[in-house]
């Protein structure tokens, strides 16, 4: 009986211990400071564009008559992309080689007619100043007589002037129909459009017959505000002949939330993945932020423009990409898990201040004030009042980086310690 009795004892006290010994488990998360780089980031996503495109057109107008290339050819710089039909273009040389042949032969007739009239008013003056004396016999008068008038001269020099006049007329004439032949020797050359820049054909909107009307483009780079324009160049948009798009340099414009969006500068280095690519990384840079943002339902976000370092390979324009921008770093730092921190003040002169509980050998702990870098996702940056090797106690929530301490009783978690003088019957037992 007493065996029994101590028996039962025994299971009475494992299944119901004392409300002093309920909890006698004590648990304590702490993490030790460590030297290593601690980042804050940024996210966003955008797609994949060139950072150079092109949509050359045709400078002047007329019937296409070849398309010399196809979606997904690569070209060159130079490399011809299609040619017009020349035939109204050599029918306006030979009209403007006429126009000067028939201007020059009018330089050269009011060159003609500006000598006769140089002679005839050289005449007309000799004349004038030529005299003759006759002396009246029965009075003795002597009377001088010109030969010309002055009216003769008069004449002479409005003709001179009016044959001046039409060598001028007649050598403008001459002057604008050479710059007309030009004009048309250039648009045959024009005929055949080249391509501005290096890259790969990605859409063709020409087609062989069809007439084109010669104009304007423009050429475009990723990043930039502006672009220039200049008669029959490139255009990033695709109603050219051909669009162009440089590979070899690939952006993404990504749209920032506004409170991200303060933290970003050009030059920061990012991370960019692709969904559609498994496995597929490329490190890149911010290259330009616009000043500008955009309103979608109240939310306010800045897009930024990010260029790859390098294109992985099986990335294609529009794909989408996910982009981390580093906006902080910090090298060769002190750190400890961001749940071990309580974050304090920031001074004006931008120094955050905050507390750790730092853990003694014998267990027991003192908050101390120390000095906060740079705030990661994780981890936080201690500049100062921690070193390397530190203990510290952390929140009770899970925390990277952390070691769990648990004291039980000897008999194991959710049992009581044996009573002093042994086991007591519990009730119902007998001593």
């Amino acid at each position: 009986m007493g065996a029994l009795a101590l028996t039962a004892g025994g299971t009475w006290w494992f299944l119901h211990p004392s409300a002093a010994q309920a909890d006698s488990s004590a648990t304590a998360r702490t993490a030790t400071a460590t030297v290593g780089t601690v980042s804050t980031t940024i996210s966003a996503q955008g797609s994949i564009a060139a950072a150079t495109t092109a949509s050359p057109s045709f400078a002047v107008s007329g019937t296409v008559a070849t398309v010399d290339v196809k979606v997904g050819d690569v070209v060159t710089v130079g490399q011809q992309l299609g040619t017009l039909d020349t035939s109204d273009l050599d029918d306006a040389v030979t009209q403007a080689q006429a126009q000067v042949a028939s201007a020059k032969a009018q330089v050269t007739t009011a060159g003609l007619q500006l000598t006769a009239a140089q002679q005839s008013l050289s005449e007309a003056q000799t004349a004038l100043a030529t005299t003759t004396t006759t002396t009246d016999p029965s009075t003795g008068v002597s009377t001088t007589t010109s030969k010309g008038s002055a009216s003769q001269v008069t004449s002479a020099k409005a003709q001179v002037n009016n044959a001046a006049a039409q060598v001028t007329t007649a050598q403008a004439s001459l002057t604008q129909a050479t710059t007309d032949l030009a004009t048309a020797k250039a648009n045959v050359s024009k005929a055949v459009l080249t391509a501005p820049i290096a890259g790969t054909v990605t859409a063709v909107t020409g087609t062989a017959g069809s007439t084109v009307s010669g104009g304007s483009s423009s050429s475009s780079a990723s990043g930039t505000t502006t672009a220039a324009t200049t008669t029959g160049t490139t255009s990033t948009a695709s109603s050219g002949f051909v669009t162009i798009a440089d590979m070899t340099v690939l952006t993404t414009s990504a749209s920032f939330a506004e409170a991200d969006a303060a933290q970003l500068s050009v030059g920061q280095v990012a991370a960019v993945t692709f969904p559609a690519v498994d496995g597929a990384t490329a490190t890149a840079k911010v290259t330009s932020i616009s000043p500008t943002g955009t309103a979608t339902n109240s939310v306010v976000t800045y897009a930024a423009t990010i260029t790859l370092d390098s294109a992985p390979a099986g990335v294609r324009l529009g794909q989408t990409a996910d982009v981390t921008v580093t906006t902080a770093q910090a090298t060769d730092a002190i750190t400890l898990p961001s749940n071990a921190v309580t974050v304090g003040t920031t001074a004006a002169d931008g120094t955050t201040t905050g507390t750790v509980s730092l853990q003694a050998a014998d267990g027991t702990t003192t908050v101390t004030t120390v000095t906060i870098g740079v705030q990661g996702d994780t981890t936080t940056q201690i500049v100062s009042g921690v070193a390397e090797g530190d203990t510290v106690v952390v929140s009770l929530d899970t925390a990277v980086g952390t070691t769990t301490t648990t004291t039980t009783s000897q008999f194991g978690g959710g049992g009581g310690q044996l009573p002093a003088g042994g086991f007591q019957g519990g009730p119902g037992g007998n001593g």
